[in-house]
């Protein structure tokens, strides 16, 4: 009767420590190491049209295979970027899906320079220099218009351009003048492509895109409405500042004799 009671006991110890091993190695299979991917995402609701700072993003981690490919794992792959519309709290950032200043895929509204205006002129083949322009290039824009010289003004005039003074009953002039009313001018995009040129085949250009400041855009449009326009393209690398007067018709045959 003790043996079988000994081997019932034993038999229990032994029942007992496979379960314990079983148990453990159940627990043991549970245990599955976790990588995680480190993505950027929003770290408040950024709106539409924000440029993006470094104290708008932080990082998350997300299990590895669970976050986007596109998205943006380093602060500098979308800091200074533009959103186009709003990004949520806690939302991933693609860098695909932000604009970016300077770059010509991202529209001509990022590309203009702080302070400065875009606007759009018409040209032919003789005011748009005979389709040679490119983006990039600088130019002067002309004005050929009528003005009112009164008194002493007409007689400067005289005097700076011919040299001998205008005759004294001269007291008030309509004048065809031609006058540069903005220079020094980048040009932003020519007809309505972003390219830097028309490619072969392309029509030659009807209109160019300019960026200015406020003042030259007044300055344009009034030459524009009350004369007519004409562009002079820049050498390259040529900024140096225009100081000619403007020209009358009649200092044409002054200076013709």
């Amino acid at each position: 009767m003790k043996k079988v009671g000994l081997f019932a006991l034993v038999a229990a110890l032994c029942a007992g420590a496979l379960l314990y091993f079983y148990l453990d190695k159940l627990e043991t299979q549970k245990e599955v190491k976790v990588d995680y991917d480190t993505v950027v995402v929003a770290a408040m609701d950024i709106p539409a049209f924000t440029p993006i700072t470094a104290d708008m993003l932080k990082f998350k981690q997300i299990p590895m295979g669970y976050a986007n490919p596109s998205a943006a794992r380093k602060f500098d792959d979308v800091v200074g970027f533009v959103t186009e519309a709003q990004i949520l709290q806690g939302e991933e950032l693609y860098a695909a899906k932000l604009k970016k200043f300077g770059e010509t895929g991202s529209g001509l509204s990022y590309m203009v320079p702080e302070g400065m205006r875009a606007m759009t002129i018409a040209v032919d083949d003789i005011s748009g220099v005979a389709g040679f322009i490119q983006r990039g290039d600088y130019v002067d824009v002309l004005s050929f218009t009528t003005v009112t010289i009164y008194g002493n003004s007409i007689k400067d005039a005289y005097r700076a351009k011919v040299g001998t003074p205008a005759p004294s009953e001269i007291e008030e002039s309509t004048e065809s003048a031609t006058l540069v009313v903005a220079q020094d001018i980048c040009v932003a995009a020519i007809g309505k492509t972003l390219a830097n040129k028309l490619t072969d085949g392309e029509e030659t250009y009807t209109s160019v895109t300019l960026f200015v400041t406020p003042e030259d855009a007044m300055r344009i449009v009034q030459g524009s409405k009350t004369g007519v326009l004409t562009l002079l393209l820049r050498a390259s690398g040529d900024h140096d500042r225009n100081i000619e007067l403007p020209i009358l018709s009649n200092q044409l045959l002054e200076l013709a004799k």
